[in-house]
């Protein structure tokens, strides 16, 4: 007999000692970065619901259960094939491996067995999927992974989303008991309801089922309908439902969440007037409402408060000229982030290096006022943005992290300090905001900053600023985009001056784990083409460094053929007062040296005051 059976099952029981496959008829591993934000937002603030001072792990078993929804399994023997879910499985796989390296493994024997089973010394991932398993198998061993080239999407997408927990997880606030009583809260208070079914034929059905027939309306639906509910002329209403549907689609063809990304933003950075204290048992108010139930929240609001006084009886009114403002600006930033305009640089960069979007868009609103015109709304959102960068730069050159979690409460509170706020006082507050960031991490730590496991991403992306950087200021033009990301190409790589080669600097050294320390440092980094970083590995600095010539400027200025005839880099440096200058040989002093040009540079880069030219189209 073909049975479906259901019933609830812990993380643990459900993945412990268990082999997972993904049929053919499955998607790849697609969750993007606010998929992965969302997930642990949610988790750590279910957890601290019920966490308190002094709780051990024993204490967990009085916790509440978190629901994770349901997976579709379909049994093959002594492997399940995930029908649906292997979304949350593949990143609730990677979270797993993540808190096993940040507890130093003291939870390694509970946590295996939820990641891989070992037969005769042969270790086996849980996550059955060939193509994946080298990717996994580098993350739970070393805690990184180094995409290739023959890499498939899902690969790829593992570990961007894993490098993404390394840098967003609130580790500054779990750790101790803390991190081991939610470890054990993952694994044993995480439910998902599981449906099994005993044939493909069932399994392929409820497939089919789930993700094809008798779709719930939408949080955006519902919205819809209760606006319309409250119109007065029938043809009007009906304009507007017709207009509404052709909205969600043209946010969807941007991205297939952007329709609650868009609400959710704007109902917040123009009419949330609360938010929840970072306490024990606070309870939602009303940002934490609106990203969680917006089109209730919009209903409870719509006579009272700010919504009722912008809304000020004439519903009509207010969606023809507001709410068609705002999703105007949404939908220009959402294009921003990838597509690289000059007037909206900061939001390209922001986004490619930045905090979660759902604490962004509400702060790339909040200074907007419907009778901006639109260069002094386009100057607001991208001074908005260079605020942002400015943040999250110098928060990882301090080798501080800004999960959604940790900076939530200080980035909504700053929703309302700029909500509607004219150029120049929107200029004057996040000056202001920036420079006490800056009196607390600031870039004289780069002479302490160097690669890690867990900074890749943010090192690339910080060497691509600086090149592009300077390029642009000898007339270049920005050359950003092909630095970072060198679209439809072999990417730019990272590269060390110094070869791995201890040996070559005992003169200097006498612990290869301090020479180890010095070449990562920031000052023996650049970023070179693919060909040219593996042709260069294995030689001496002073061997590469004539070759650099020919490289980018940033990698260029070391060889002292560059200085010759070239009166706009010249002009540049001096001009700036920048410590350039060429080397012949590179010793320890010169990667100091080169870490205070670097300091320099993401000095100008990255301004307390703000005057750029974007911030004066007032």
């Amino acid at each position: 007999m073909k049975n479906i059976d259901a019933d609830d099952f812990t993380l643990k029981n459900l993945l412990a000692n268990k082999k997972f496959t993904v049929d053919y008829f499955q998607r790849e591993y697609k969750w993007d970065a606010e998929n992965m934000d969302q997930l642990i937002q949610d988790l750590t603030n279910a957890f601290m619901d019920d966490w308190k001072d002094g709780h051990q792990p024993q204490d967990v078993a009085g916790y509440n259960t978190y629901y994770m929804g349901s997976v579709v399994l379909c049994q093959k023997g002594g492997t399940f094939s995930i029908i649906d879910g292997q979304q949350r499985i593949t990143s609730l796989t990677l979270l797993l491996i993540y808190l096993n390296h940040q507890s130093g493994k003291a939870l390694e024997s509970e946590i295996s067995s939820l990641i891989y089973s070992n037969s005769f010394g042969k270790r086996s991932f849980n996550l059955d999927v060939a193509e994946r398993s080298k990717c996994l198998d580098a993350l739970y061993r070393e805690g990184q992974y180094q995409v290739q080239d023959t890499d498939d999407e899902s690969t790829r997408n593992m570990q961007e989303r894993y490098e993404q927990i390394c840098n967003n997880f609130p580790a500054e606030t779990f750790k101790n008991s803390m991190l081991e009583c939610f470890i054990w809260w993952v694994m044993e208070k995480l439910v998902l309801v599981r449906i099994l079914s005993s044939s493909e034929e069932n399994a392929y059905t409820i497939f089919e089922t789930m993700n094809n027939r008798g779709k719930s309306l939408t949080k955006a639906d519902m919205l819809k309908g209760f606006i319309l509910s409250k119109f007065k002329n029938d043809t009007n209403r009906s304009v507007v439902n017709q207009m509404w549907k052709k909205d969600m689609l043209d946010l969807k063809a941007l991205d297939d969440d952007a329709g609650n990304q868009f609400f959710q933003a704007w109902l917040r950075s123009q009419y949330a007037e609360t938010i929840r204290p970072g306490k024990e048992k606070s309870v939602n108010m009303d940002f934490e409402n609106i990203g969680s139930r917006y089109h209730n929240w919009f209903k409870d609001n719509y006579s009272k408060g700010l919504l009722a006084a912008a809304i000020n009886q004439d519903i009509e009114s207010f969606i023809d000229k507001t709410y068609r403002f705002y999703l105007k600006y949404f939908k220009r930033i959402k294009s921003a982030e990838t597509t690289f305009e000059k007037e909206l640089e900061h939001v390209y960069y922001h986004h490619v290096w930045g905090i979660s979007p759902s604490l962004s868009y509400p702060l790339y609103l909040a200074p907007l006022k419907i009778d901006d015109d639109n260069d002094t709304c386009l100057a607001k959102i991208d001074l908005v943005a260079q605020y942002l960068d400015g943040f999250v730069s110098r928060r990882a050159a301090n080798y501080k992290m800004f999960s959604a979690s940790s900076i939530r409460y200080t980035m909504c509170s700053l929703v309302k300090t700029i909500r509607g706020k004219n150029l120049e006082e929107l200029k004057s507050i996040l000056s202001d905001n920036i420079q006490a960031v800056d009196n607390e991490y600031n870039f004289s730590a780069l002479t302490r900053f160097g690669l890690t496991k867990m900074n890749g991403r943010f090192i690339k992306f910080f060497l691509a600023r600086l090149t592009s950087f300077v390029e642009e200021n000898c007339g270049k033009g920005d050359m950003f985009v092909y630095y970072m990301t060198n679209p439809g190409c072999r990417p730019l790589e990272i590269e060390h001056i110094w070869s791995d080669h201890f040996e070559q600097h005992t003169d200097e050294f006498t612990q290869k784990d301090e020479f180890a320390v010095t070449r990562n440092s920031i000052g023996d980094l650049l970023l070179l083409p693919k060909p040219s970083n593996a042709s260069y590995n294995d030689m001496p600095a002073e061997d590469k460094i004539p070759l650099y010539q020919r490289e980018n400027m940033l990698a260029a200025s070391m060889s002292p053929e560059f200085y010759k005839n070239n009166p706009a880099f010249r002009h540049f440096y001096e001009n700036h007062g920048l410590s350039f200058k060429s080397y012949t040989t590179f010793k320890k002093q010169d990667i100091r040296d080169r870490c205070l040009l670097y300091v320099q540079l993401a000095n100008l880069i990255w301004e307390k005051e703000y005057s750029s030219s974007s911030s004066e189209k007032e």
